[in-house]
């Protein structure tokens, strides 16, 4: 009897004892997200950014869907379909652009429809108007005194320290970034893709600023077909005085460190920005690249180093064509379209038609009947004369719609003279002549803005790439409606030129020659908004330039034929006809031309379209017209 009690207690103890938590099983599929240019959200708003997805799977073979979603994007902004085998470990670029500025994102993963992995992800936006800064670096450290730098008034300048496993193979995934800093890469590492994108980004308008010094046998050897000097051995104790005066700083001077510095030689068209040759600069393209001839660790202890780089950064207006019509949902194709299944009919002939029906139906009508004495038929007669003239409206309307979809491409393509890789922007237009969803596809590198725009609105829709093609699985077209879709892409088929330019006073003379790619017609030689016409160019042709600097003339008056698919006055002056790519957006305002007026380029229109479309999957011919903004070296 006296075990009872300690039985019942060591009961009680079983039944409160705390019950050990069941492990939970890992789910099969796991993914981890770097998302910006630093790996950790840092993005600039309006542009493309790099996200980078890796995915591992411990089950059975699936096919999954992986969503990338901004705060309301219900359906899935963008999506990657990819195909996991058990024990595949995958990673996925999947390039990512918000116009909102947002702070976060969530990426789903979906088998079936099952979410079975879900990942917040945190985002840093970098303003539109704000200078943005890339690193390049071991030292998670270096060029952060760069924050303190004016490069901009009433703007910080934001940092970036870029993740080298990260960097893009398309240069408008760089686009977001006004200078890049490269410290300590070793670029010849770097796929001929991804160099080939830093080259495209500064030739777009960027700055890309390569140190030399003891990284210099790192730094230069994947770059060296870019960089304004040739780089020889390394020199010690090299005065450094003539830093503290281009930063303005003279009185620093003495506490500047005598620098190892790599001996250079200037190449053609390189400058020297100070006095003692550590900083050198060439333009390329519309941007340009300055070799550092010092280590750029060198000057992180040195109370100038921010007053240096200020003077020597920029942020310049560039021609960011995607961006500047994104930014304000503007639908250059349909301001510029001249379809005649678009056009509605004149006010004349709806007054016609109705006077036509009207007579018909009525006195025609009655006169025909009394006329045979069977008044009494007009019970019959009335209703198919209405009959018979829907059935004429209905038809004329399907004569001028036609049947089959209709696709059309108006392309923007940024080049440069003596290269064919340039930068297109595709305005890509979905006619349909009844109310029906369709399937769109581009080429796999392309970067498709997850968006239509319909009348004077941007509807989201989500883009989905498979690793073959990126394009929209669900575009829902009304009857005799057009949605328009923002394509960019790098292109290898830029008009080759030559070009033999010099400036005369108020003139630029010379001549040029098409070496190579397709004829060229209406050819405009432009400086900021000074214009002068030289014809149609067919490969081979030479033509002699002589333009007058002074003049304004440039798009207003130097008018085309409006003939054709788009009124090419319209696009030229959508494009020119204002400062569009001031830095943070178009303003409308400020001079005509060019953002860069001392820029010198060749405008010419092709009667093609430049990017490939696939309907419902399959390839379609295309009505378009490419306009190329090659600019000229001289």
């Amino acid at each position: 009897m006296k075990l009872r009690p300690l039985l019942l207690l060591l009961l009680l103890g079983l039944l409160l004892a705390p019950v050990p938590a069941r492990a939970q099983p890992q789910p099969p599929l796991t993914i981890e997200v770097q998302a910006g240019y630093d790996g950790a959200g840092q993005y600039r708003v309006g542009h493309w950014f790099p996200v980078i997805l890796t995915v591992a799977n411990t089950g059975g073979d699936s096919l999954a869907v992986i969503e990338w979603r901004f705060p309301g994007d219900a359906d899935g902004g963008v999506r990657h379909l990819v195909d996991l085998p058990r024990g595949a470990r995958k990673r996925l670029l999947l390039p990512v652009v918000s116009a909102e500025g947002a702070r976060r994102a969530t990426v789903v993963l979906l088998v079936d429809g099952e979410e079975l992995a879900r990942q917040q992800v945190r985002l840093e936006p970098i303003a539109a108007f704000q200078p943005a800064v890339g690193v390049i670096s071991s030292d998670p450290a270096l060029l952060n005194s760069l924050r303190a730098a004016q490069v901009a008034a009433d703007a910080a300048t934001a940092v970036a320290h870029l993740d080298p496993a990260l960097l893009p193979d398309d240069a408008m995934q760089l686009a977001g970034l006004d200078t890049i800093f490269i410290h300590d890469l070793a670029t010849a590492t770097l796929s001929q893709a991804q160099r080939d994108a830093l080259a495209l980004w500064t030739r777009l308008g960027g700055q890309l600023i390569v140190g030399g010094g003891p990284p210099a046998e790192r730094t230069v050897p994947g770059l060296d077909d870019l960089l304004p000097v040739e780089v020889g051995q390394l020199q010690a104790r090299v005065p450094a005085n003539a830093l503290a005066r281009l930063a303005g700083r003279p009185e620093l001077a003495a506490s500047l460190p005598a620098l190892t510095a790599s001996a250079v030689t200037p190449r053609a068209a390189a400058r020297v920005l100070d006095q003692a040759g550590l900083l050198t600069a060439r333009s390329e393209g519309a941007g340009e690249v300055i070799f550092a001839a010092f280590d750029l660790a060198a000057l992180r202890a040195w109370a100038g180093e921010a007053s240096l780089w200020e003077q020597v950064m920029r942020q310049a207006p560039r021609a960011t064509i995607g961006f500047s019509f994104r930014s304000r949902s503007e639908n250059l194709l349909r301001d510029t379209i001249q379809l005649d299944a678009l056009r509605l009919p004149s006010t004349g002939v709806l007054l016609l038609l109705m006077l036509a029906y009207i007579a018909v139906v009525g006195p025609a009508n009655f006169f025909v009947l009394r006329r045979l004495r069977r008044i009494e038929l007009a019970w019959v007669t009335t209703p198919l004369i209405v009959v018979a003239f829907l059935a004429l409206a209905y038809g004329a309307s399907f004569v001028l719609r036609g049947t089959r979809p209709q696709v059309l491409q108006l392309s923007i393509v940024q080049g440069f003279a003596e290269t064919s890789r340039g930068q297109a922007t595709a305005f890509v237009g979905l006619f349909s002549p009844q109310r029906r969803s369709y399937q769109l596809d581009f080429a796999a590198d392309s970067l498709v803005t997850p968006g239509t725009l319909e009348g004077f609105q941007f509807r989201p829709v989500p883009v989905t790439s498979d690793g073959t093609t990126t394009g929209m699985r669900d575009v829902l077209v009304d009857v005799s409606a057009l949605r328009t879709v923002i394509v960019e892409q790098a292109v290898d088929t830029v008009p080759t030129l030559a070009s033999e330019l010099r400036r005369d006073g108020d003139h630029v003379r010379g001549e040029l020659t098409l070496v190579d790619g397709p004829a060229l017609r209406d050819v405009q030689i432009v400086a900021g908004a000074a214009a002068t016409m030289i014809g149609d160019l067919q490969p081979g042709a030479r033509a002699t330039v002589d333009l007058l600097t002074t003049e304004i003339n440039f798009p207003n008056q130097m008018l085309l034929s409006d003939e054709g698919t788009f009124n090419r006055n319209q696009v030229l002056y959508a494009l020119f006809g204002y400062d569009r790519f001031s830095v943070g957006g178009p303003t409308f305002q400020g001079a005509q031309g060019h953002p860069d007026p001392a820029g010198l380029y060749l405008i010419g229109w092709a009667a093609t379209p430049t990017l490939a479309v696939s309907v419902d999957g399959t390839p379609i011919e295309q009505i378009g017209e490419t306009l190329y903004v090659i600019r000229l070296n001289r």
